[in-house]
């Protein structure tokens, strides 16, 4: 399991209830060896970090222990000497070259020397209170864009003393890490080493240097290279998004691998058994790093090794994960798996009813699905009634675009868990007071989502105006001059789908840049907005008003007040959802237990619906 920031420890770093139940849970989900998020051995950074500078945090740390070995793991602490460029408290770096995603104007002080040392002697202290926790062995934090990596990478490292210049000069402070470690645990303690092999930008590290720089980890008896890519800058490969291929760095263990007499593991977008198999078969490392995959299911290497690879609930790389991290500064949490971080609170409420309900679910999307199953899973007695003739809701056109391929896995996951519940779905049924009635559920769950909202435009009725789910769907197919309006993600989405078919695509929305309407985690806003531009759909933001709508095209008034007439043989709306609110209205009085989940309480994200699905069924 590779080492993922929770933000579960305590504002002082020390370890909690709620930690060592997320650990636990992965450890029983057959994971070999466990390596638990950075530890810091200094006394200031980031707050919800797990902290390793004072003695007093080691009992903390041996209660962890206990419960992933209990589980059955391994155990291996990565400590990180400082956050380097990214630390909120105190941004240092080798150079004092600005973080990409920093205050325009702050700069982070350039590190000296005396406070290198100051870092290696806190770290071989961190370390020694690691393994007095009982850690089976510790993984130095060589990768992210963090400190340690920016010395090693010549793009951020420009210092003219010991500590620069040549790759021998760069690996230095990562060599002396070495060091001190190997110092402190002795010649049979595993030490391993993560590095981000690749940066993935012009200047900086590359795979030639990184087999250099192996070899004298080797040299220095590191006992594991562990593989990544990307920085501060190419985010999108530090935490690879839906765009990036699977097991996107595989290429670069197996060129390092066949460089090396130690073991090389990687890590990067490995969410399928199929894929972590043949990286494995083919030689391309000796051990595969899953993250998300095991948050977004603790059993996957469990229910891989048993054959039950369609159990597997597979991470769709949607990135809310690292968003809660950061932008919103935590906790973790999962946008198909409700139980993280509550792991204990969801053992003890799905535990089996002692006399099961008749319950009536009403709507066959996410959150109508996550609903079904949970309250199958207790005991209860499960009908759902969808009103198209096939389940998924939204999900059957958030599949559509390029690179939300992983979002397949998701529904055919949620298929195959209501045939094994034997959840009884009945398709093209109207819900209506009479046929409920006829049904006298003991509890009933509306979850019939939104509808596209549909914006008061002159013209906003001519045939040539249609929805994003009819386009996405296939319902409907657009012309070669597409106007979409909107500059949410869902309308970033439909232009990089229609360019890719060869229309010439504007998006024209009054929003001043694309995806600010909600929050969208970087990485995603990076790649989408470049693959629009390498696409050529044209943005045009800040409109001030939508005129009119003819059979020609569509007429506005930009941001600066001018009137601009597009040409097009189709306008689509993609301006956001609105909530289906009649049914669930009706319904007040009639019945004893209604509640309702998902977009038609309000449209949201996937996450939102999939957790408040959850939560009902756990009410009932």
């Amino acid at each position: 399991m590779a080492p993922m920031g929770t933000d579960f420890p305590t504002e002082e770093g020390e370890i909690t209830d709620q930690q060592i139940d997320y650990y636990a849970e992965r450890a029983r989900g057959g994971v070999g060896v466990i390596v638990v998020e950075a530890c810091y051995p200094r006394l200031a950074g980031h707050p919800q970090r797990v902290c390793i500078y004072d003695d007093r945090f080691v009992p903390g740390l041996r209660s962890l222990v206990e419960a992933i070995h209990e589980g059955g793991a391994k155990v291996v602490s990565q400590v990180n000497p400082h956050r380097g460029r990214a630390d909120l408290s105190d941004p240092a770096s080798p150079s004092g070259i600005p973080h990409p995603f920093q205050k325009e104007g702050t700069k982070p002080r350039v590190i000296t020397v005396t406070e290198l040392k100051k870092l290696e002697e806190e770290f071989r202290e961190g370390i020694r209170r690691l393994k007095e926790a009982g850690f089976d062995g510790v993984m130095i934090h060589g990768a992210s864009g963090y400190l340690v990596h920016e010395f090693l990478s010549p793009k951020t490292n420009k210092r003219t003393d010991e500590y620069g210049g040549d790759l021998k000069g760069r690996a230095k402070f990562a060599l002396e890490l070495v060091m001190v470690t190997r110092e402190e645990v002795g010649p049979d303690y595993p030490v391993i080493f993560r590095l981000a092999a690749d940066e993935r930008e012009e200047g900086g590290l590359g795979v030639e240097e990184s087999i250099a720089f192996c070899k004298m980890l080797q040299d220095k008896s590191v006992d594991l290279v562990d593989i990544t890519s990307g920085g501060q800058e190419t985010i999108e490969w530090r935490v690879p998004t839906m765009y990036q291929p699977p097991g996107c760095n595989a290429d670069i263990s197996e060129a390092i691998k066949k460089e090396l007499r130690i073991p090389v593991s990687v890590a990067g977008k490995i969410n399928d058994p199929y894929v972590a198999e043949e990286i494995l078969r083919e030689g391309k490392a000796d051990f595969v790093c899953l993250g998300r995959a095991l948050i977004a299911d603790p059993q996957f290497p469990k229910k891989a090794m048993e054959g039950k690879v369609r159990d597997i609930r597979r991470c769709i790389v949607c990135q809310r994960c690292s968003e809660a991290i950061r932008e919103e500064r935590g906790p973790l949490y999962c946008t198909i798996n409700p139980a993280v971080g509550r792991e204990r609170e969801f053992e003890i409420r799905l535990k089996p009813v002692k006399k099961g309900e008749k319950v009536l679910i009403i709507g066959g999307g996410p959150a109508g699905m996550e609903a079904a199953i949970i309250a199958a899973q207790r005991g209860h007695n499960v009908t759902l009634w969808e009103a198209s003739d096939r389940l998924g809701g939204q999900l059957n056109f958030a599949v559509i675009p390029p690179g939300k391929s992983d979002f397949d896995s998701l529904l055919e996951y949620f298929k195959i868990q209501l045939e094994k519940l034997k959840v009884i779905v009945e398709f093209e049924k109207e819900a209506t007071i009479a046929t409920i009635e006829e049904v006298a559920p003991d509890a009933v769950i509306v979850a019939v989502g939104s509808t596209e909202f549909v914006p008061d435009i002159l013209g906003i009725n001519n045939e040539s105006v249609i929805g994003a789910r009819e386009v996405l769907s296939g319902e409907k197919e657009a012309g070669n001059e597409v106007v979409v309006i909107g500059g949410g993600t869902t309308a970033c989405e439909l232009g990089d789908f229609l360019a890719e078919k060869g229309k010439n695509v504007v998006l024209a929305f009054p929003e001043a840049a694309p995806m600010t309407i909600s929050a969208v985690e970087r990485s995603i806003r990076k790649v989408l907005l470049a693959r629009l531009k390498e696409k050529k759909v044209k943005i045009l933001a800040g409109v001030k008003q939508f005129s009119e709508i003819t059979q020609r095209g569509i007429s506005l008034i930009d941001k600066e007040g001018q009137e601009v007439f597009l040409e097009a043989d189709n306008i689509v709306l993609a301006a956001g959802a609105r909530p289906n609110k009649t049914l669930a209205q009706s319904l007040k009085g009639k019945f004893s237990k209604v509640c309702e989940v998902g977009d038609c309480v309000e449209a949201r994200r996937l996450k939102e619906a999939i957790h408040e699905g959850a939560e009902a069924a756990l009410e009932i």
